[in-house]
């Protein structure tokens, strides 16, 4: 489990949730994305996505594939892994939104 490692080892599993994550989103995110970010509390991982506006079922669904794809590659290091959908309009910034390991996408807003 991720709380009993060492800090490297910590470091090595915040790096395969970078990598699953953004690998999971390979041909399925779409243009209202907007950031996706990371936090890990106690034994539970949480992916959350902001969009800027509300996703179809199909886009809902596409997104829920690619979590399902964090949790085949990390389950055995987190009690939970959650995906929090969020839509939060463009006019309202998101930076200061950011989970406990920081940004894994964010989108530039002009």
């Amino acid at each position: 489990m991720y709380a009993g490692k060492t800090k490297e080892e910590q470091v090595k599993v915040e790096n395969r949730i970078n990598l699953y994550t953004m690998y999971g989103l390979i041909d399925r995110a779409s243009k209202k994305m907007r950031g996706v970010t990371a936090s890990i509390a106690g034994q539970d991982l949480t992916i959350e996505m902001f969009f800027d506006s509300e996703l179809t079922e199909e886009e809902e669904e596409e997104m829920e594939c690619a979590h399902t794809d964090v949790v085949s590659d990390l389950y055995q290091e987190f009690v939970g892994i959650y995906l929090k959908l969020t839509v939060i309009p463009s006019s309202t910034p998101i930076y200061d939104q950011r989970g406990t390991l920081g940004w894994i996408y964010l989108r530039k807003e002009y």
